[in-house]
């Protein structure tokens, strides 16, 4: 195909600044949110603000964030939003097996588990079905 400097007769092949961001937002619009999914499991979240915005996204509130100080004896970062939501960041698989090893006999409610973090909260279906992870139900 030729250079496409001027107006010639290839002008048939020049897409207009319209043209081109019609054909982006049709391509786009064919991509329903039904269509995207979480990743199975749970994917990361770099700091326990990036796990507080994608719990939010998922319709659960979460007006403030209050961190526990010191986190919680495996995690990187945690905290309390409520009750009955609280999140946790942790750096390696092996401190989150930690956390969950220790959850087991204590009897916590249901429990939101990804890559590598936690969210305890009364509504774990909505936020399984959000972020992906699995329900880890403890205790009795």
């Amino acid at each position: 195909m030729e250079k496409l400097s001027d107006g010639g007769a290839d002008m048939k092949y020049r897409f207009t600044g319209g043209a081109a961001v019609a054909i982006i937002a049709l391509g786009l619009g064919s991509c329903s949110s039904a269509d995207v999914t979480p990743p199975a499991d749970g994917g990361t979240y770099g700091t326990i603000g990036d796990l507080k915005k994608a719990v939010e996204s998922a319709g659960l509130l979460c007006p403030e964030l209050v961190l526990d100080r010191p986190p919680s004896k495996f995690s990187t970062s945690s905290g309390s939003c409520s009750e009955d939501l609280s999140l946790a960041v942790y750096s390696t698989e092996v401190t989150l097996e930690s956390q969950l090893e220790f959850w087991r006999p204590v009897g916590q409610r249901s429990i939101n588990v990804g890559k590598n973090w936690t969210v305890v909260t009364a509504d774990p279906k909505r936020l399984e079905k959000k972020l992906g992870g699995t329900v880890l139900h403890t205790g009795p």
